[in-house]
């Protein structure tokens, strides 16, 4: 963790709550703890200041507080043990830092601010602090779990947990041990031909975390789509580009990308078919609105409802007025007339609402290829 540099003010004082203002403790604290760690002062103060602006935060709570900087105690264990922090260490550092917070910090803050009840007060901090030990041991223990295990074990461990879906914290941990920084910016790539699997030239490259699917793998973000599409040797599908932590969210975006790309397309990446991936995120979702904003016409015979949904679509996706639209679907404008007038009297005018408008134009989306699919 970087220094949070000069201590500024980031809390207001409540002295009729009993606790102490959040300068006057920070300043205090952050005393206590350089001079309490023996290495990597700086990363031990920037999680006792935030650990302190919880405790006042949530009213002196250390039951709330400790839960609100879990995740927090919890990836600094991890970076911790990866730099060779002990537990003989942890348990050295707390102990000191306890004593100074009774013998010092809590009766002086006390004694400047007028608090009324130092007993209660060190009793919150105290509690406070053996949960934050608890979450920085808990994550020191998973990093050292993992370095049990072979280099190619954790690394397999990783690529299963990015690919297979996993937590933030979970990640974090594997990334470190792993020797990888959870910051990296990656891009998933999934092959979009059917059968078809990523090059071993791509997968076995240094720089890229292969899938245990050998369609699928992680290349750093800042590779092109051309260099991707030559060494994976296939037409690809690429998600969008995101911290190692956030990779399992992007290969499912990425999947569901290769499931809508178009065939003999070298690449298709996800913010170039949002619209499409909106309509196939969720079925059910879509089936909803399928039915409330196009039940009008459901007793339409088939090929009937199909012209006056594809030009409703094309009126919508293009925003032009029905002289073009006719122009652009190849009939005479009073046709689009004529159909635009009666999908507008069956389902309403969607330029009233921009709310319908958006849910009747994902809704034909969805609807217009489904249809024609069931009358051929």
């Amino acid at each position: 963790m970087a220094s949070t540099g000069a201590v500024r003010p980031s809390l207001p004082h409540h002295p009729s709550s009993g606790l102490p203002d959040g300068a006057g403790l920070r300043g205090r604290l952050e005393k206590l703890v350089r001079s309490s760690v023996p290495r990597a002062p700086d990363a031990w103060v920037d999680l006792a200041l935030a650990c302190a602006d919880a405790f006042v935060t949530h009213g002196g709570d250390p039951v709330t507080a400790g839960r609100s900087v879990a995740a927090r105690c919890l990836h600094f264990g991890e970076t911790q043990a990866q730099a060779g922090m002990t537990d003989d260490e942890l348990t050295a550092v707390v102990q000191a830092v306890g004593r100074g917070l009774r013998r010092h910090v809590i009766p002086a803050v006390v004694r400047e601010q007028d608090l009324p009840d130092v007993e209660t007060l060190s009793r919150a901090v105290q509690e406070l602090l053996l949960r934050i030990v608890g979450h920085v041991r808990r994550g020191m223990q998973a990093v050292l779990r993992l370095h049990a295990l072979s280099p190619a074990h954790r690394r397999r461990a990783l690529t299963s947990a990015l690919f297979g879906g996993s937590d933030g914290p979970g990640l974090r941990g594997l990334a470190i041990a792993c020797g990888i920084d959870p910051n990296a910016r990656l891009t998933p790539v999934v092959a979009t031909a059917s059968g078809a699997v990523l090059d071993a030239e791509l997968r076995g490259h240094g720089d890229v975390l292969p899938a245990p699917r050998p369609e699928e793998a992680a290349v750093p973000a800042a590779w092109s789509d051309d260099r991707v599409r030559t060494l994976a040797g296939s037409d690809i599908a690429r998600g969008p580009s995101v911290d190692l932590v956030s990779l399992p969210e992007a290969v499912r975006l990425a999947r569901a990308t290769a499931a809508v790309a178009e065939p003999g397309r070298p690449v298709t990446a996800s913010v170039d078919v949002l619209a499409r991936l909106v309509v196939t995120s969720s079925p059910v979702l879509v089936d909803l609105l399928v039915d409330r904003r196009l039940a009008a016409l459901a007793d339409l015979p088939a090929s009937r409802r199909i012209s006056l949904a594809s030009t409703l679509l094309t009126w919508l996706e293009h925003g032009r007025p029905a002289n073009e639209v006719a122009r652009l679907m190849g009939v005479p404008a009073q046709t689009v007339h004529t159909r635009l007038g009666t999908a507008k009297r069956l389902l309403g005018d969607p330029l009233t609402d921009p709310d319908v408008r958006l849910e009747l134009l994902i809704a034909l989306r969805a609807a217009v290829p489904r249809w024609e699919l069931e009358t051929r």
